[in-house]
């Protein structure tokens, strides 16, 4: 396989595990494509088998700094069980 292929399927594959990722942290959808393009991706690495690392630190570091792409955090309300609160 030429380096170009394997270089636009590797940048394929990050950018599907991005958006997974992402998605599932809680960035909005209408942010999604901002925060892949305003992500820092320079510490995302494959493996030999495919396996893409580095996404999750690369989104925490995002949340950081442009928090405004993520859902708003609500604290979860107690449960009253009898006259018990978990």
């Amino acid at each position: 396989m030429s380096d170009g292929v394997l270089e636009t399927a590797n940048k394929r594959l990050v950018r599907a595990e991005f958006l997974v990722v992402s998605r599932n942290a809680g960035v909005l959808p209408d942010a999604l494509d901002a925060a892949y393009t305003l992500a820092d991706l320079s510490g995302v690495s494959i493996d030999d088998n495919g396996k893409v690392w580095g996404v999750e630190d690369a989104i925490e570091t995002l949340r950081t700094r442009s928090g405004y792409l993520f859902a708003p955090v609500k604290p979860a309300k107690p449960k009253a069980i009898g006259s018990w609160y978990l």
